[in-house]
């Protein structure tokens, strides 16, 4: 089975931003993305970032038929068009993603906790300079985003 995880950060919110995405078939991590953007935005501008990113890199593997995984709900629902994209910020990123996951002949997006999102948590942290052992399995918690304009209620 081919995989994509993804996540993105942004320490303060907004703030400098990391993204992290792995590509793993049959459970073997294939690439890793880790990268830390340009300029400052928000921790959803980061997770849209994180998922193009995977999205291009299994196109460029000759990937077609793949599940996508991310541990937020905001990307997760707006990109499968359950919920609304109401910032004019993520409008763009939103029909980015739309576009590529159309071009894939199949391809299921799910939420998953933050805690089965590991491998992409810590591409993203290692992009913002956070040092982790990966083999830890307690990770140190990025502040909340509760209140944050361009955020929802979850902790991502």
């Amino acid at each position: 089975m081919k995989l994509i995880q993804f996540d993105g950060a942004a320490i303060p919110n907004p703030g400098k931003r990391g993204i992290g995405a792995v590509l793993l078939d049959n459970g073997q991590v294939l690439h890793e993305i880790s990268e830390m953007l340009e300029g400052t935005g928000t921790n959803n501008e980061a997770e849209y970032n994180a998922l193009i990113q995977g999205l291009k890199k299994a196109q460029a593997l000759g990937w077609t038929d793949i599940n996508v995984q991310g541990d937020s709900k905001l990307v997760v629902n707006q990109v499968n068009g359950k919920w609304s994209v109401k910032s004019d910020n993520l409008k763009g990123p939103c029909q980015i993603a739309k576009k590529l996951v159309g071009q894939f002949n199949s391809i299921k997006l799910e939420w998953i906790p933050r805690e089965q999102n590991e491998k992409a948590d810590y591409a993203a942290s290692k992009a913002l300079g956070f040092q982790k052992d990966p083999h830890h399995k307690k990770y140190p918690k990025r502040p909340s985003n509760k209140g944050n304009k361009d955020t929802n209620d979850y902790d991502f």
